[in-house]
């Protein structure tokens, strides 16, 4: 649903549950109207900060809510009435847990929910289930599926027949928009229109301005209504013209009326991008007086739209392009949407131009790929209940899925030995290494990360988010776990590559290896234990009070945990834009008073939290001080004899990383 875009559905889906469970303890309808319960619940997002809904609108707040809480229905986490249904109120509880948990396939239990919820939908109107078509796509594809597949054809291949034709198409041809045209020929509406036609041109020509534009009316469909139905119109007036006479004018008659009346009509006809209408008609992407114009000429009217031989079959001709401009439209428009979404089940590496399957699942899904196209679509009362239903295991959704973890090895040990002597879970983790350190040295560089910190305070969450795409991939969490992620990677450079950047992967990383945000109480710290001196690495955006409040009590928690768990010498570096000042003095404390456990009588003496803002860690990334230099430098702070944390900070700390002023 594109009204319901959000930008981490991973932490916005449980606020919404967690909001619709209170909502129900004295609420227990969904009505709509003024004053209605929807109404209410769009007032309660907004007091808890999810979502600030409008009231002051023409068709009011109820319709908002409807949509953004649709998909928690479409997926089954509630039931059409917003009433929390059994997987609700699972990935509800989630929550609560202090610890992310990791099962057998590598995923998190959030991502294991999504994974079964998804595996079981059904798309209104679909004869096969989209996630396993997905599958079914990837593996067609040698685990290498063209992204441009997923956009233009995947999402709308409504049965079996539909993708695996579109496939055999796309292999023989790889133009992919051409397969997207080819498809909008089979549009029932075509033959509609076709129908439409020869009933018009029957009795009428296209000269008579009022039935032809009933006519267009009819065999345009659009939401926008006759004002842009119009437009398409006035642009069919002039393709018309140009297809009149193309064999009557010169090149130069025709190269200036290409210039002067069609070259940048695409807003016109709903093209998404001027450079798809201008491929499209023209095969260039740039057209201008130096243009080859012989070739530009020759294409357009070899298009199948200018190379129609009756008017009949030109009135047709302009309907399929308008539908096929309609079909890219939405399917840009929907791209994103479902990648997001997609990403929520940490199954699926996304790169520039291609998704793949991770390689667990890729095993799980290969042998069993003939079976993904014939799963049955039920009839909407069963599939209500199936859908709603907490399904403990894959096997549980489907049974081709029950594959014991002995036999998925097997089966990966097959074309890599090494498994059969360290185990599948060592093997993805020594792969996802691999990964993550060709991703730092390629993506992360010490320069780029600069880059980023100079945008993480104050916030420019934007441009962060393009930045990281233009590199390597779109960004969707919050960008305060990335922040985490980010520091973790400068020790990376600061120890010169000696610190495992397995480290990180304990933090909760997508099937991407990028960070992803976890609900309260679940977000994992990151610890650096490839040193000799172990480094919790504490991070955060949030400033004055709302620091203190958040930070005072959890840091010093996590590393008297820490050092009570590996009885080793650890820093916490708790870092941020800004230091509270009253936080610092919180954190010093400790170095000089004991950290009390639950039972009062166990206690950790003393413990060295370094606090640093994001400008220090600047500065130690742009002076390329390295590990030793940086530790000689931390020893000495730890080992101050100051006690206020405010003034150690401005005397010490800050003077220490910082340039003299």
């Amino acid at each position: 649903n594109t009204s319901a875009r959000l930008s981490d559905p991973r932490l916005v889906y449980p606020q919404i549950l967690e909001n619709l469970n209170e909502f129900r303890k004295t609420n227990k309808g969904w009505g709509s109207g003024k004053g209605g319960d929807q109404e209410q619940f769009a007032v309660l997002l907004g007091e808890n900060d999810v979502f600030n809904i409008s009231t002051d609108t023409a068709v009011g707040s109820a319709k908002d809510v409807r949509a953004k809480t649709g998909f928690l229905s479409d997926l089954g986490l509630t039931s059409s009435a917003r009433i929390l249904s059994d997987v609700g109120q699972e990935l509800l509880g989630l929550n609560s847990k202090d610890k992310v948990e990791i099962n057998d396939f590598d995923l998190s239990e959030d991502s294991f929910i999504y994974l079964k919820q998804l595996l079981k939908y059904q798309q209104p109107g679909f004869k096969i289930k989209p996630i396993l078509s997905l599958i079914y796509s990837i593996l067609e594809f040698d685990n290498n599926l063209p992204i441009d597949f997923l956009a233009f054809i995947w999402q709308s291949s409504s049965t079996k027949e539909e993708l695996v034709n579109s496939i055999k198409a796309y292999k023989a041809n790889i133009d992919i928009k051409q397969v997207l045209y080819n498809n909008c020929l089979a549009f029932k509406s075509v033959a509609i229109a076709r129908q439409n036609t020869i009933s018009f041109f029957g009795q009428n020509t296209i000269n008579d301005e009022a039935e032809f534009n009933e006519l267009m009316y009819s065999i345009l469909p659009h939401g926008k209504g006759p004002s842009f139905k119009n437009k398409s119109i006035s642009l069919f007036k002039d393709l018309y013209s140009y297809w009149k006479n193309k064999n009557s004018w010169n090149s130069d008659q025709k190269k200036n009326y290409i210039q002067e009346n069609l070259k940048s009509r695409y807003r016109d006809i709903k093209s998404p991008k001027v450079t798809d209408y201008k491929e499209h008609l023209f095969n260039t992407t740039s057209i201008n007086n130096s243009s080859n114009w012989q070739d530009i000429i020759r294409f357009f009217e070899n298009t199948p739209l200018m190379s129609s031989t009756t008017e009949e079959g030109f009135v047709v001709g302009f309907h399929v392009l308008f539908m096929f401009f309609k079909k890219l439209d939405v399917c840009y428009e929907y791209l994103d949407l479902n990648i997001r979404h997609l990403k929520l089940l940490d199954i699926f590496v996304f790169e520039h131009d291609s998704v793949k399957l991770d390689l667990i699942f890729e095993y799980l899904f290969k042998p069993n790929k003939a079976e993904l196209l014939r799963v049955d679509v039920l009839e909407a009362e069963e599939y209500r209940v199936f859908l709603e239903t907490a399904h403990i295991q894959l096997g549980d959704v489907y049974s081709f899925l029950s594959v014991k973890p002995a036999v998925l090895e097997a089966r990966i040990a097959v074309d890599y030995p090494e498994v059969k002597v360290i185990g599948v879970k060592n093997f993805t983790n020594k792969k996802k290494e691999q990964r993550l350190i060709k991703l730092v040295e390629e993506v992360f560089t010490r320069q780029r990360l600069m880059t980023l910190f100079e945008y993480m305070y104050p916030r420019k969450d934007k441009q962060i988010r393009r930045l990281i795409k233009g590199w390597y991939s779109e960004y969707d969490a919050s960008v305060p776990a990335l922040f985490e992620f980010l520091l973790s990677i400068s020790f990376y450079w600061i120890s010169e590559g000696k610190v495992s950047l397995s480290d990180i992967l304990g933090m909760g990383l997508d099937a991407n290896l990028l960070p992803k945000s976890h609900a309260p109480g679940g977000r994992a710290d990151v610890v650096i234990k490839s040193l000799p001196t172990h480094y919790l690495i504490e991070a955060t955006l949030s400033e004055n009070d709302g620091q203190r409040q958040m930070e005072a009590e959890p840091v010093p928690r996590h590393l008297a945990n820490h050092i009570k768990q590996y009885k080793n010498e650890a820093i916490a570096l708790f870092v941020a834009g800004k230091l509270d000042p009253n936080n610092l003095v919180v954190l010093r404390s400790y170095k000089f008073l004991p950290w009390y456990y639950n039972s009062g009588n166990s206690k950790i003496d003393s413990m060295n939290i370094i606090p640093l803002t994001i400008e220090n860690f600047l500065y130690i990334l742009r002076e390329d001080i390295k590990l030793e230099e940086f530790e000689s430098k931390l020893k000495k702070l730890v080992e101050s004899n100051s006690i206020n944390g405010k003034e150690w900070y401005e005397n010490e700390i800050n003077i220490e990383f910082n340039y003299a002023e």
